[in-house]
């Protein structure tokens, strides 16, 4: 008879850990191995102008928009906050729903390396 072996994971998701997705990009602009002001700079902002839009002051005109976000991940090839996303927005979903949408993807993968 053979045995397997069982790991358990107490580890809090992304989701639960941090209340939204530019707190999390906060958190990793800070850990990441690039300094903040590095960041800030392929980001074309200054390292204050960075911090100004992470910090989560409701009357400061200056957010960290959508567009930020794309930037912030092209620049850092740092694709984690789309996890938070997935893990926060489907988490609920049926997953058959997940199935079909990550087959989806590896089609598209798929086509995508068949056309390089």
């Amino acid at each position: 008879m053979e045995t397997g072996q069982i790991a358990l994971n107490f580890e809090r998701g992304l989701a639960e850990c941090y209340g939204t997705c530019r707190e999390y990009v906060a958190a990793r602009v800070h850990q990441q191995g690039k300094p903040q002001k590095a960041i800030a700079a392929d980001m074309d902002y200054s390292p204050s102008d960075l911090s100004r839009k992470l910090a989560q002051n409701p009357d400061d005109s200056r957010r960290f928009t959508l567009d930020d976000l794309e930037t912030y991940m092209k620049v850092t090839g740092d694709t984690k906050p789309v996890l938070y996303l997935v893990e926060k927005f489907l988490a609920q979903v049926n997953p058959d729903e997940i199935e079909r949408q990550i087959q989806a993807l590896q089609e598209k993968l798929a086509q995508s390396k068949a056309g390089q």
